[in-house]
Protein backbone atom coordinates (compact mmCIF):
# COMPACT_ATOMS: atom_id res chain seq x y z
CA UNK A 1 0.00 0.00 0.00
CA UNK A 2 1.28 3.26 -1.07
CA UNK A 3 0.08 7.19 -1.47
CA UNK A 4 -1.16 7.56 -4.94
CA UNK A 5 1.28 9.43 -7.29
CA UNK A 6 -1.01 10.46 -9.97
CA UNK A 7 2.05 10.92 -12.10
CA UNK A 8 3.10 7.26 -11.99
CA UNK A 9 -0.55 5.68 -12.04
CA UNK A 10 -2.12 4.15 -14.87
CA UNK A 11 -3.15 6.21 -17.94
CA UNK A 12 -6.95 7.70 -17.61
CA UNK A 13 -9.51 5.84 -18.59
CA UNK A 14 -13.31 4.80 -19.15
CA UNK A 15 -15.31 1.88 -19.35
CA UNK A 16 -19.07 0.93 -19.14
CA UNK A 17 -20.43 -1.59 -16.79
CA UNK A 18 -23.68 -2.47 -18.39
CA UNK A 19 -25.06 -4.78 -15.57
CA UNK A 20 -25.25 -1.31 -12.74
CA UNK A 21 -25.90 0.46 -15.77
CA UNK A 22 -23.03 2.84 -14.74
CA UNK A 23 -19.95 4.23 -16.33
CA UNK A 24 -16.68 4.88 -14.47
CA UNK A 25 -13.90 7.00 -15.48
CA UNK A 26 -10.06 7.62 -13.90
CA UNK A 27 -9.49 11.60 -14.76
CA UNK A 28 -6.57 13.68 -13.89
CA UNK A 29 -7.22 17.12 -12.04
CA UNK A 30 -5.21 19.54 -9.94
CA UNK A 31 -2.58 17.29 -9.45
CA UNK A 32 -4.70 14.45 -8.33
CA UNK A 33 -5.98 11.21 -9.54
CA UNK A 34 -9.89 11.31 -9.46
CA UNK A 35 -12.65 8.11 -9.79
CA UNK A 36 -16.19 8.92 -11.13
CA UNK A 37 -19.42 7.29 -10.93
CA UNK A 38 -21.79 8.40 -13.72
CA UNK A 39 -25.16 6.90 -14.82
CA UNK A 40 -25.01 5.44 -18.25
CA UNK A 41 -28.22 7.22 -19.94
CA UNK A 42 -29.41 7.04 -23.69
CA UNK A 43 -28.69 10.70 -24.61
CA UNK A 44 -25.48 12.59 -24.85
CA UNK A 45 -25.86 13.81 -21.22
CA UNK A 46 -23.08 13.32 -18.43
CA UNK A 47 -25.20 12.01 -15.37
CA UNK A 48 -22.41 12.53 -13.08
CA UNK A 49 -23.60 10.38 -9.32
CA UNK A 50 -20.14 10.89 -7.38
CA UNK A 51 -16.32 11.31 -7.47
CA UNK A 52 -13.83 11.48 -5.04
CA UNK A 53 -9.64 11.88 -5.30
CA UNK A 54 -8.16 8.76 -4.66
CA UNK A 55 -5.91 8.94 -1.37
CA UNK A 56 -3.68 5.31 -1.33
CA UNK A 57 -3.05 2.10 -3.99
CA UNK A 58 -3.35 -1.28 -2.90
CA UNK A 59 -1.26 -3.78 -4.81
CA UNK A 60 2.23 -3.73 -6.20
CA UNK A 61 0.62 -3.78 -9.62
CA UNK A 62 1.82 -7.30 -10.66
CA UNK A 63 -1.75 -8.39 -11.05
CA UNK A 64 -4.28 -5.56 -10.24
CA UNK A 65 -3.88 -2.04 -8.75
CA UNK A 66 -6.95 -0.95 -6.38
CA UNK A 67 -7.79 2.31 -4.63
CA UNK A 68 -8.80 3.75 -1.52
CA UNK A 69 -10.77 7.02 -0.98
CA UNK A 70 -11.20 9.29 2.14
CA UNK A 71 -14.92 10.55 2.64
CA UNK A 72 -15.71 12.39 5.08
CA UNK A 73 -12.86 10.99 7.46
CA UNK A 74 -14.15 7.19 6.21
CA UNK A 75 -11.71 4.84 4.29
CA UNK A 76 -13.23 3.08 1.03
CA UNK A 77 -12.75 1.44 -1.53
CA UNK A 78 -13.22 2.75 -4.86
CA UNK A 79 -14.59 0.38 -7.30
CA UNK A 80 -12.25 0.92 -10.05
CA UNK A 81 -9.43 -1.38 -10.16
CA UNK A 82 -6.74 -1.71 -13.01
CA UNK A 83 -5.41 -5.11 -14.31
CA UNK A 84 -2.18 -5.82 -15.34
CA UNK A 85 -3.19 -8.68 -17.57
CA UNK A 86 -5.36 -6.77 -20.07
CA UNK A 87 -3.98 -3.43 -19.00
CA UNK A 88 -7.28 -1.79 -18.54
CA UNK A 89 -9.54 -0.53 -15.87
CA UNK A 90 -12.52 -2.87 -15.17
CA UNK A 91 -14.60 -3.11 -11.81
CA UNK A 92 -13.22 -3.76 -8.01
CA UNK A 93 -13.05 -7.68 -6.83
CA UNK A 94 -16.69 -8.07 -5.90
CA UNK A 95 -18.57 -4.98 -7.82
CA UNK A 96 -19.39 -6.92 -10.91
CA UNK A 97 -22.95 -7.23 -9.97
CA UNK A 98 -26.33 -5.42 -11.02
CA UNK A 99 -26.36 -3.77 -7.58
CA UNK A 100 -23.51 -0.95 -8.07
CA UNK A 101 -21.73 -0.65 -4.41
CA UNK A 102 -19.73 2.60 -5.53
CA UNK A 103 -18.02 4.05 -2.84
CA UNK A 104 -19.83 2.10 0.23
CA UNK A 105 -17.57 -0.45 0.91
CA UNK A 106 -15.49 0.38 3.76
CA UNK A 107 -12.09 -0.60 4.23
CA UNK A 108 -11.91 -2.10 7.82
CA UNK A 109 -8.89 -2.25 10.27
CA UNK A 110 -9.29 -6.03 9.24
CA UNK A 111 -8.63 -5.20 5.28
CA UNK A 112 -5.96 -3.06 6.13
CA UNK A 113 -3.87 -5.45 8.90
CA UNK A 114 -2.77 -6.93 5.29
CA UNK A 115 -2.32 -4.26 2.97
CA UNK A 116 -0.46 -1.84 5.26
CA UNK A 117 2.20 -1.61 7.56
CA UNK A 118 0.20 -0.58 10.38
CA UNK A 119 -2.91 1.43 11.03
CA UNK A 120 -4.87 2.62 13.81
CA UNK A 121 -8.51 2.72 14.58
CA UNK A 122 -9.82 6.06 15.25
CA UNK A 123 -12.88 6.94 17.61
CA UNK A 124 -13.65 2.82 17.90
CA UNK A 125 -15.05 3.37 14.27
CA UNK A 126 -15.59 0.52 11.45
CA UNK A 127 -13.80 2.72 8.92
CA UNK A 128 -12.37 5.65 10.34
CA UNK A 129 -8.39 4.82 10.05
CA UNK A 130 -5.23 6.20 10.71
CA UNK A 131 -2.63 4.83 8.30
CA UNK A 132 1.01 5.03 10.47
CA UNK A 133 2.64 2.98 7.71
CA UNK A 134 1.23 2.53 4.35
CA UNK A 135 3.92 -0.33 2.95
CA UNK A 136 4.35 -3.53 4.78
CA UNK A 137 7.46 -3.35 6.81
CA UNK A 138 9.92 -6.30 8.49
CA UNK A 139 8.31 -6.06 11.63
CA UNK A 140 5.30 -7.73 9.70
CA UNK A 141 7.43 -11.23 9.39
CA UNK A 142 10.27 -10.05 12.45
CA UNK A 143 7.96 -8.98 15.04
CA UNK A 144 8.86 -5.91 17.17
CA UNK A 145 12.04 -4.08 16.26
CA UNK A 146 13.01 -2.06 19.38
CA UNK A 147 15.03 -4.39 20.88
CA UNK A 148 17.26 -5.92 18.11
CA UNK A 149 17.98 -2.07 17.22
CA UNK A 150 19.06 -1.44 20.70
CA UNK A 151 21.26 -4.52 21.00
CA UNK A 152 22.93 -3.91 17.75
CA UNK A 153 23.60 -0.44 18.66
CA UNK A 154 25.21 -1.52 21.84
CA UNK A 155 27.40 -3.87 19.78
CA UNK A 156 25.38 -6.78 20.10
CA UNK A 157 25.37 -10.53 19.42
CA UNK A 158 28.41 -11.96 17.14
CA UNK A 159 27.43 -13.53 13.60
CA UNK A 160 27.78 -17.03 15.45
CA UNK A 161 25.57 -16.02 18.13
CA UNK A 162 21.55 -16.71 17.12
CA UNK A 163 20.00 -13.50 17.67
CA UNK A 164 17.08 -13.46 19.96
CA UNK A 165 16.29 -10.33 20.12
CA UNK A 166 14.01 -10.57 16.60
CA UNK A 167 12.14 -13.66 15.06
CA UNK A 168 13.72 -15.25 12.42
CA UNK A 169 10.93 -17.57 11.07
CA UNK A 170 13.57 -19.71 9.76
CA UNK A 171 14.08 -20.83 13.16
CA UNK A 172 10.63 -21.35 14.45
CA UNK A 173 8.43 -24.48 13.56
CA UNK A 174 6.63 -25.25 10.78
CA UNK A 175 3.73 -24.20 12.26
CA UNK A 176 4.84 -21.51 13.94
CA UNK A 177 6.63 -20.28 10.61
CA UNK A 178 3.46 -20.97 8.79
CA UNK A 179 1.47 -18.08 11.06
CA UNK A 180 3.50 -15.43 10.03
CA UNK A 181 2.50 -16.01 6.47
CA UNK A 182 -1.08 -17.26 7.06
CA UNK A 183 -1.98 -13.82 9.33
CA UNK A 184 -2.61 -12.65 5.56
CA UNK A 185 -2.85 -15.09 3.35
CA UNK A 186 -4.72 -18.15 5.18
CA UNK A 187 -8.48 -16.43 3.69
CA UNK A 188 -10.97 -18.54 4.72
CA UNK A 189 -14.99 -19.13 5.34
CA UNK A 190 -14.98 -17.44 8.71
CA UNK A 191 -12.60 -15.77 11.30
CA UNK A 192 -13.13 -14.37 14.50
CA UNK A 193 -10.41 -12.79 16.83
CA UNK A 194 -10.34 -13.73 20.09
CA UNK A 195 -11.13 -12.02 23.21
CA UNK A 196 -10.18 -8.40 23.64
CA UNK A 197 -7.98 -9.07 20.29
CA UNK A 198 -8.34 -6.97 17.16
CA UNK A 199 -6.41 -7.73 13.49
CA UNK A 200 -3.41 -6.18 14.76
CA UNK A 201 -2.85 -8.05 17.80
CA UNK A 202 -0.85 -11.32 15.99
CA UNK A 203 3.15 -11.28 16.59
CA UNK A 204 5.25 -13.33 14.81
CA UNK A 205 6.45 -16.13 16.68
CA UNK A 206 3.42 -17.45 18.38
CA UNK A 207 0.47 -19.32 17.72
CA UNK A 208 -2.38 -17.87 15.01
CA UNK A 209 -5.50 -19.54 16.91
CA UNK A 210 -3.70 -17.28 20.24
CA UNK A 211 -5.21 -14.24 18.45
CA UNK A 212 -7.71 -15.31 15.86
CA UNK A 213 -9.35 -18.69 14.75
CA UNK A 214 -9.86 -19.66 11.41
CA UNK A 215 -13.04 -21.61 10.18
CA UNK A 216 -13.48 -23.94 6.86
CA UNK A 217 -17.10 -24.57 5.13
CA UNK A 218 -17.34 -28.14 4.66
CA UNK A 219 -20.35 -29.90 3.45
CA UNK A 220 -22.30 -33.80 4.22
CA UNK A 221 -22.45 -34.85 0.93
CA UNK A 222 -19.09 -33.86 -0.72
CA UNK A 223 -15.26 -33.14 0.05
CA UNK A 224 -14.29 -29.95 0.86
CA UNK A 225 -14.31 -27.08 -1.86
CA UNK A 226 -10.96 -25.76 -1.37
CA UNK A 227 -10.54 -22.38 -1.97
CA UNK A 228 -7.25 -20.46 -0.60
CA UNK A 229 -3.62 -21.52 -1.13
CA UNK A 230 -3.33 -22.40 2.72
CA UNK A 231 -5.96 -24.78 2.60
CA UNK A 232 -4.84 -26.16 -0.64
CA UNK A 233 -0.94 -26.46 0.00
CA UNK A 234 -2.59 -28.66 3.46
CA UNK A 235 -3.83 -31.27 1.31
CA UNK A 236 -0.91 -31.44 -1.02
CA UNK A 237 0.70 -34.89 -0.97
CA UNK A 238 4.03 -32.84 -0.65
CA UNK A 239 3.31 -30.88 1.96
CA UNK A 240 1.68 -33.71 4.06
CA UNK A 241 5.01 -36.55 3.00
CA UNK A 242 7.43 -33.92 4.41
CA UNK A 243 7.34 -32.38 7.53
CA UNK A 244 9.77 -29.42 6.17
CA UNK A 245 7.75 -28.38 3.40
CA UNK A 246 6.12 -25.46 3.87
CA UNK A 247 5.70 -21.58 2.36
CA UNK A 248 9.25 -20.23 1.90
CA UNK A 249 10.03 -24.02 0.91
CA UNK A 250 9.20 -21.98 -2.84
CA UNK A 251 8.46 -18.26 -2.05
CA UNK A 252 11.18 -16.39 -0.62
CA UNK A 253 9.42 -13.36 1.37
CA UNK A 254 12.44 -11.01 0.14
CA UNK A 255 12.01 -11.65 -3.45
CA UNK A 256 10.59 -13.74 -6.17
CA UNK A 257 13.17 -14.53 -8.97
CA UNK A 258 13.43 -12.39 -11.83
CA UNK A 259 10.76 -13.82 -14.92
CA UNK A 260 13.50 -15.23 -16.93
CA UNK A 261 14.02 -17.47 -14.58
CA UNK A 262 10.97 -18.43 -12.73
CA UNK A 263 10.92 -21.91 -14.15
CA UNK A 264 13.81 -23.36 -13.43
CA UNK A 265 13.39 -21.74 -10.07
CA UNK A 266 10.44 -23.72 -9.13
CA UNK A 267 11.64 -26.71 -11.18
CA UNK A 268 14.21 -26.87 -9.01
CA UNK A 269 12.44 -26.66 -6.07
CA UNK A 270 10.35 -29.83 -7.00
CA UNK A 271 13.66 -31.55 -8.18
CA UNK A 272 15.10 -31.42 -4.88
CA UNK A 273 12.60 -34.24 -4.16
CA UNK A 274 11.56 -35.79 -7.15
CA UNK A 275 13.53 -37.43 -10.12
CA UNK A 276 12.93 -35.41 -13.42
CA UNK A 277 12.87 -38.76 -14.22
CA UNK A 278 9.68 -39.43 -12.86
CA UNK A 279 7.39 -37.76 -14.87
CA UNK A 280 4.97 -40.39 -16.76
CA UNK A 281 4.24 -37.41 -19.48
CA UNK A 282 4.44 -38.65 -22.95
CA UNK A 283 8.01 -36.64 -24.30
CA UNK A 284 6.50 -35.25 -27.44
CA UNK A 285 3.00 -34.30 -25.51
CA UNK A 286 5.02 -32.51 -22.81
CA UNK A 287 7.00 -30.70 -25.61
CA UNK A 288 4.21 -29.27 -27.02
CA UNK A 289 2.38 -28.18 -23.80
CA UNK A 290 5.07 -27.04 -21.89
CA UNK A 291 8.56 -26.95 -23.73
CA UNK A 292 10.17 -26.04 -20.65
CA UNK A 293 9.31 -28.68 -18.93
CA UNK A 294 7.66 -26.99 -16.61
CA UNK A 295 6.71 -28.86 -13.38
CA UNK A 296 4.32 -26.46 -11.99
CA UNK A 297 2.22 -26.02 -15.25
CA UNK A 298 0.48 -29.89 -14.95
CA UNK A 299 0.74 -29.86 -11.27
CA UNK A 300 0.09 -26.56 -10.05
CA UNK A 301 -2.03 -24.59 -13.06
CA UNK A 302 -3.48 -21.41 -13.40
CA UNK A 303 -7.32 -21.59 -12.20
CA UNK A 304 -9.54 -19.05 -12.69
CA UNK A 305 -10.79 -16.95 -9.25
CA UNK A 306 -14.14 -14.91 -8.45
CA UNK A 307 -11.74 -11.91 -9.76
CA UNK A 308 -12.44 -10.16 -12.33
CA UNK A 309 -9.51 -10.94 -15.23
CA UNK A 310 -7.37 -12.89 -12.53
CA UNK A 311 -6.26 -16.06 -12.81
CA UNK A 312 -3.61 -17.97 -9.14
CA UNK A 313 -1.65 -20.62 -9.17
CA UNK A 314 -3.45 -23.70 -7.53
CA UNK A 315 -1.64 -25.04 -4.66
CA UNK A 316 -3.25 -28.35 -4.23
CA UNK A 317 0.26 -29.91 -5.66
CA UNK A 318 -0.98 -32.95 -7.74
CA UNK A 319 -2.62 -34.41 -10.76
CA UNK A 320 -5.64 -32.23 -11.65
CA UNK A 321 -9.13 -33.55 -13.38
CA UNK A 322 -11.45 -30.73 -13.90
CA UNK A 323 -14.04 -33.06 -14.57
CA UNK A 324 -13.28 -34.43 -11.25
CA UNK A 325 -13.50 -30.42 -9.36
CA UNK A 326 -16.48 -29.70 -11.22
CA UNK A 327 -17.97 -32.66 -9.62
CA UNK A 328 -16.75 -31.45 -6.27
CA UNK A 329 -18.42 -27.96 -6.90
CA UNK A 330 -21.69 -29.47 -8.27
CA UNK A 331 -22.00 -31.34 -4.93
CA UNK A 332 -21.21 -28.72 -2.43
CA UNK A 333 -24.40 -27.09 -1.91
CA UNK A 334 -26.58 -26.20 1.74
CA UNK A 335 -25.69 -23.85 4.15
CA UNK A 336 -22.25 -26.24 5.27
CA UNK A 337 -20.53 -26.50 8.45
CA UNK A 338 -18.01 -24.91 9.61
CA UNK A 339 -14.65 -26.61 10.88
CA UNK A 340 -11.54 -24.98 12.45
CA UNK A 341 -8.44 -24.87 10.22
CA UNK A 342 -5.88 -25.09 12.50
CA UNK A 343 -5.42 -26.46 16.00
CA UNK A 344 -7.92 -24.83 19.06
CA UNK A 345 -6.61 -27.00 21.81
CA UNK A 346 -5.04 -24.29 23.55
CA UNK A 347 -8.44 -22.48 24.06
CA UNK A 348 -11.13 -22.96 26.76
CA UNK A 349 -13.94 -24.95 25.89
CA UNK A 350 -15.98 -21.88 27.09
CA UNK A 351 -13.76 -19.69 24.34
CA UNK A 352 -13.97 -22.92 21.35
CA UNK A 353 -17.70 -22.39 21.56
CA UNK A 354 -18.13 -18.40 21.63
CA UNK A 355 -15.01 -18.31 18.59
CA UNK A 356 -17.50 -21.10 16.91
CA UNK A 357 -20.87 -18.83 17.94
CA UNK A 358 -19.01 -15.73 16.31
CA UNK A 359 -17.70 -17.49 12.95
CA UNK A 360 -21.58 -18.18 12.19
CA UNK A 361 -22.12 -14.64 12.93
CA UNK A 362 -19.21 -13.88 10.47
CA UNK A 363 -20.44 -16.33 7.78
CA UNK A 364 -23.91 -14.79 7.96
CA UNK A 365 -22.58 -11.29 7.74
CA UNK A 366 -20.70 -12.55 4.24
CA UNK A 367 -23.22 -15.77 2.64
CA UNK A 368 -24.74 -14.11 -0.21
CA UNK A 369 -27.22 -17.15 -0.51
CA UNK A 370 -30.46 -16.18 1.29
CA UNK A 371 -31.47 -19.36 2.69
CA UNK A 372 -27.99 -19.90 3.53
CA UNK A 373 -27.82 -16.62 5.33
CA UNK A 374 -30.56 -17.01 7.57
CA UNK A 375 -29.52 -20.46 8.20
CA UNK A 376 -26.16 -19.46 9.59
CA UNK A 377 -28.11 -16.29 11.44
CA UNK A 378 -30.35 -19.45 13.19
CA UNK A 379 -27.07 -21.18 13.91
CA UNK A 380 -25.19 -18.41 15.37
CA UNK A 381 -28.27 -17.01 17.30
CA UNK A 382 -28.54 -20.61 18.81
CA UNK A 383 -25.12 -20.99 19.73
CA UNK A 384 -24.70 -17.55 21.20
CA UNK A 385 -27.54 -17.98 23.76
CA UNK A 386 -26.14 -20.61 25.03
CA UNK A 387 -23.68 -19.19 25.63
CA UNK A 388 -25.11 -16.25 27.48
CA UNK A 389 -27.18 -18.55 29.04
CA UNK A 390 -24.27 -20.05 30.69
CA UNK A 391 -22.95 -16.80 31.75
CA UNK A 392 -20.05 -16.60 29.55
CA UNK A 393 -20.82 -14.00 27.25
CA UNK A 394 -19.33 -10.63 26.43
CA UNK A 395 -20.21 -7.46 24.39
CA UNK A 396 -18.99 -9.51 21.76
CA UNK A 397 -21.65 -11.92 21.96
CA UNK A 398 -24.39 -9.50 23.61
CA UNK A 399 -23.99 -7.07 19.99
CA UNK A 400 -24.09 -10.45 18.22
CA UNK A 401 -27.15 -11.85 19.77
CA UNK A 402 -28.75 -8.25 19.04
CA UNK A 403 -27.66 -8.00 15.49
CA UNK A 404 -29.13 -11.68 14.73
CA UNK A 405 -32.22 -11.09 16.67
CA UNK A 406 -32.98 -7.82 14.61
CA UNK A 407 -32.53 -9.37 11.23
CA UNK A 408 -34.31 -12.33 11.83
CA UNK A 409 -37.54 -10.38 12.91
CA UNK A 410 -37.16 -11.72 16.80
CA UNK A 411 -38.23 -9.01 19.94
CA UNK A 412 -35.99 -9.05 23.00
CA UNK A 413 -32.54 -7.42 20.71
CA UNK A 414 -32.68 -3.95 22.68
CA UNK A 415 -31.33 -5.50 25.96
CA UNK A 416 -28.49 -6.84 24.68
CA UNK A 417 -27.49 -4.08 22.79
CA UNK A 418 -27.57 -1.86 25.52
CA UNK A 419 -25.62 -4.66 27.35
CA UNK A 420 -22.89 -4.74 24.91
CA UNK A 421 -22.58 -0.32 24.26
CA UNK A 422 -21.94 -0.40 28.08
CA UNK A 423 -18.69 -1.85 27.36
CA UNK A 424 -16.58 1.22 26.94
CA UNK A 425 -13.97 -0.80 24.85
CA UNK A 426 -15.86 -2.06 22.09
CA UNK A 427 -15.28 -0.91 18.51
CA UNK A 428 -15.83 -1.24 15.19
CA UNK A 429 -18.29 -3.90 13.41
CA UNK A 430 -19.65 -4.89 17.10
CA UNK A 431 -19.96 -1.22 18.10
CA UNK A 432 -21.89 -0.63 15.02
CA UNK A 433 -24.39 -3.41 15.26
CA UNK A 434 -25.15 -2.58 18.75
CA UNK A 435 -25.80 1.06 17.96
CA UNK A 436 -27.80 -0.15 15.08
CA UNK A 437 -30.50 -2.57 16.89
CA UNK A 438 -30.27 -0.02 19.89
CA UNK A 439 -31.45 3.19 17.54
CA UNK A 440 -34.31 0.96 15.66
CA UNK A 441 -35.54 -0.28 19.41
CA UNK A 442 -35.73 3.71 19.86
CA UNK A 443 -37.96 4.41 17.03
CA UNK A 444 -40.35 1.53 17.66
CA UNK A 445 -40.61 2.90 20.95
CA UNK A 446 -41.67 6.30 20.18
CA UNK A 447 -38.01 7.90 21.87
CA UNK A 448 -37.36 9.66 18.62
CA UNK A 449 -34.71 12.02 20.67
CA UNK A 450 -33.04 9.20 21.51
CA UNK A 451 -32.82 7.18 18.38
CA UNK A 452 -32.17 10.19 16.84
CA UNK A 453 -28.79 10.84 19.09
CA UNK A 454 -27.62 6.77 18.86
CA UNK A 455 -28.13 7.22 14.49
CA UNK A 456 -25.88 10.53 14.87
CA UNK A 457 -23.02 8.68 16.72
CA UNK A 458 -23.43 5.92 14.71
CA UNK A 459 -23.00 7.66 11.45
CA UNK A 460 -20.11 8.65 13.08
CA UNK A 461 -19.04 5.16 13.13
CA UNK A 462 -19.87 4.19 9.72
CA UNK A 463 -20.45 5.23 6.64
CA UNK A 464 -23.37 3.80 5.37
CA UNK A 465 -26.53 5.32 3.47
CA UNK A 466 -29.33 3.00 5.43
CA UNK A 467 -28.80 4.74 8.59
CA UNK A 468 -29.06 8.20 7.29
CA UNK A 469 -32.75 6.77 5.61
CA UNK A 470 -33.37 5.28 9.34
CA UNK A 471 -32.91 8.89 10.48
CA UNK A 472 -34.95 10.42 7.71
CA UNK A 473 -37.93 8.31 8.64
CA UNK A 474 -37.49 9.28 12.20
CA UNK A 475 -37.62 13.16 10.93
CA UNK A 476 -40.88 12.31 8.73
CA UNK A 477 -42.74 10.60 11.73
CA UNK A 478 -41.67 13.82 13.72
CA UNK A 479 -42.60 15.94 11.44
CA UNK A 480 -39.41 18.02 10.72
CA UNK A 481 -40.03 17.84 6.99
CA UNK A 482 -36.71 19.68 6.49
CA UNK A 483 -34.33 17.52 8.64
CA UNK A 484 -35.81 15.16 6.74
CA UNK A 485 -34.39 16.23 3.40
CA UNK A 486 -31.07 16.55 4.43
CA UNK A 487 -31.04 13.11 5.94
CA UNK A 488 -32.01 11.73 2.45
CA UNK A 489 -29.44 14.12 0.74
CA UNK A 490 -26.90 12.30 3.19
CA UNK A 491 -28.57 9.08 2.00
CA UNK A 492 -28.27 9.90 -1.70
CA UNK A 493 -24.30 10.89 -1.57
CA UNK A 494 -23.41 8.31 -0.36
CA UNK A 495 -24.99 5.74 -2.12
CA UNK A 496 -26.82 7.25 -5.63
CA UNK A 497 -28.47 4.40 -6.58
CA UNK A 498 -30.98 4.28 -4.30
CA UNK A 499 -34.08 4.99 -6.52
CA UNK A 500 -36.89 5.78 -4.08
CA UNK A 501 -34.90 8.13 -2.09
CA UNK A 502 -34.03 9.75 -4.92
CA UNK A 503 -38.11 10.45 -5.67
CA UNK A 504 -38.86 11.03 -2.44
CA UNK A 505 -36.70 14.10 -2.64
CA UNK A 506 -37.72 14.62 -6.44
CA UNK A 507 -41.74 15.08 -4.44
CA UNK A 508 -39.80 17.31 -1.89
CA UNK A 509 -38.35 19.71 -4.46
CA UNK A 510 -41.05 19.86 -6.64
CA UNK A 511 -43.54 20.22 -3.35
CA UNK A 512 -40.76 23.81 -2.59
CA UNK A 513 -41.98 24.55 -6.55
CA UNK A 514 -38.08 24.13 -7.05
CA UNK A 515 -38.33 22.33 -10.39
CA UNK A 516 -35.09 21.64 -11.24
CA UNK A 517 -33.79 20.20 -8.28
CA UNK A 518 -37.01 17.85 -8.66
CA UNK A 519 -35.98 16.75 -12.17
CA UNK A 520 -32.16 16.50 -10.95
CA UNK A 521 -33.64 13.51 -8.65
CA UNK A 522 -35.84 12.04 -10.84
CA UNK A 523 -33.50 11.29 -13.47
CA UNK A 524 -31.29 9.39 -10.62
CA UNK A 525 -34.56 7.72 -9.64
CA UNK A 526 -34.64 5.99 -12.66
CA UNK A 527 -37.41 4.39 -14.62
Amino acid sequence: MALVDAASEPPDGSFDHALSKRRYQVRRRDGQMWHRELLMTKGSQEVLLQEFPVKHVVGSGRFSRTYLAEVDGFVVESPITWYAATRAWGMSPGYDKAEAIGFERPATQQCLACHAGRTEMADRSVHRLRVIEAPIGCERCHGPGSLHIETHAAAGPTKDTPDYTIVNPARLSRDLAEAVCQQCHLQIAATVFSRGKDPTDFRPGLPLAASRQDYTLAFPDAPMTVVGHVEQMHLAACYRASPKFTCTTCHSPHGEPPPEKVVAHYRGVCLGCHQSGQCTVDANQRQRQSPDNDCVHCHMPKTPTDIPHLAFTHHRIGIHDPADASRRAANAHGPGTLKPFLDLSGLSDADRARSLALAYVDLANQDGDASSREHHQREALRRLADISGAGQGDSAVASSIAAMRLRLGQPGYAPFARAALADPTLAGQERSDALAALATAQFEEGRYADAIATINTLTQSRRESRYWVMLAQIERTRGDVERMKLALDKAVAIDPGLGSVHQQLAEFYRWKNDEGRARYHELRAGP
